[in-house]
């Protein structure tokens, strides 16, 4: 008797898993037809402006205490952020409406235009230098941060240069060698700044659209090899940076040197635990966490809104980024997947590197965070490109 009601047991354990798998399955399934049958222009969309808005609170909320030390006003920061997210919305829907047979057709003078900006930069009447690299060009009471701009112009040109050459991609030298040969100008003038953040962002970004494009594995991974050797020996032989890998792998050896900032991002965590401190109760802003309000402000989301404020950002980006690739499915010519592709994954891998940092798995690169962290440039060229993925995805039709 006790064998069988062991038996029987055992089988509605059994079932009882069944049931919950097919139920899990279920509810998949369910998620997936509810996600596919939102149109992704809308997600898109909504998420592009929540995330805009979250960002505006907790640029204010990060920086207010910033900004009364510095400028006597504490909604100096918001001020403007908000007028570059008004100028970043407008150019957004501006730049969704255009015909995008102008980008293709001018694909060399977009290039152009992505050169002249970065050599401007490193002219000493117009560049502005801050940390030890010149990345500026002081407009009035503003600053423009070139490469914000020229990333995009750099997009459209290997968009269109892929368009092109589309029929002989799988071969070396026109496919791939060709392809990568026009990023060497913008890479050499990044060095210059210096801007290794971004040249290692640019570089990943136009390998992805290469292998997206259909070029060859093994042609691909010979010139990684090239240019990681590259990195690797500019890494070396510069002195503070090989103090930011080794505060990266031990930030405590240096506490309160090349360690410190990544230290107090840590702090900002562990204070944040599940719920967070509140809106506003950051004490790591307090001057504690530098760049608390533009590269690190995922941390100070961390410490105010915790890891489900966290989390929520994270699925906002998450949604942000599966809508584009939606629309990258459905386009309907190659340049338009082309350009959609780059855009997107240079979205993505600022997004996954900003935040690496901040926990630790990367070492500081001075990437922003999308639409969240304080910066006009970063903001309103960031709209610009996302009114240029609406404006490809009406090119469908």
């Amino acid at each position: 008797m006790k064998k069988y009601f062991c038996l029987v047991l055992e089988l509605q354990v059994l079932i009882n898993t069944i049931h919950l798998h097919i139920e899990e399955k279920y509810l998949q399934t369910m998620l997936k037809s509810y996600l596919n049958s939102i149109e992704p222009r809308i997600i898109f969309i909504i998420s592009t402006i929540t995330l805009s808005i979250i960002g505006l609170l907790m640029v204010f909320s990060s920086s207010s205490i910033v900004a009364m030390e510095n400028h006597a006003d504490s909604f100096f920061y918001l001020k403007r952020q908000g007028l570059f997210l008004l100028l970043g919305l407008v150019i957004m829907g501006v730049c969704s409406s255009i015909n995008t047979n102008i980008l293709a057709k001018n694909y060399k003078f977009f290039y152009i235009i992505g050169i002249v900006l970065l050599i401007l930069v490193l002219v000493p009447i117009l560049g502005r230098k801050s940390g030890g690299a010149t990345r500026w060009i002081q407009v009035f009471s503003f600053s423009l941060q070139p490469i914000e701009i020229a990333k995009y112009m750099l997009l459209i040109f290997i968009a269109q240069h892929l368009n092109i050459k589309n029929t002989r991609i799988k071969e070396f030298k026109i496919g791939v060698v060709s392809t990568f040969l026009p990023c060497i100008p913008y890479i050499l003038l990044l060095l210059m700044q210096p801007d290794f953040g971004n040249t290692v962002l640019i570089c990943v970004t136009i390998f992805a659209m290469i292998i997206l494009s259909g070029a060859k594995l093994s042609h691909i991974f010979g010139i990684f090899l090239v240019l990681l050797s590259s990195f690797l020996s500019l890494i070396y032989i510069a002195p503070y940076r090989m103090k930011r890998v080794m505060s990266f792998l031990d930030p405590y050896e240096d506490p309160q040197g090349t360690g410190y900032q990544i230290i107090q991002s840590f702090v900002s965590f562990a204070k944040g635990k599940f719920f967070g401190v509140g809106l506003g109760n950051s004490s790591q802003k307090l001057f504690f966490l530098p760049q608390g309000y533009n590269d690190f402000i995922f941390s100070i989301i961390a410490e105010e809104l915790g890891f489900i404020g966290s989390l929520l950002i994270i699925i906002l980006f998450g949604l942000l980024i599966f809508s584009g690739f939606k629309m990258l499915e459905r386009a309907k010519d190659l340049f338009s997947r082309n350009l959609i592709s780059g855009i997107i994954i240079l979205t993505s891998l600022q997004i996954i590197i900003n935040i690496s940092v901040t926990i630790g798995l990367m070492p500081t690169k001075g990437v922003p965070l999308p639409l969240i962290s304080y910066g006009g440039s970063s903001l309103i060229f960031t709209l610009f490109a996302f009114g240029l993925v609406l404006a490809l995805d009406k090119r469908k039709n």
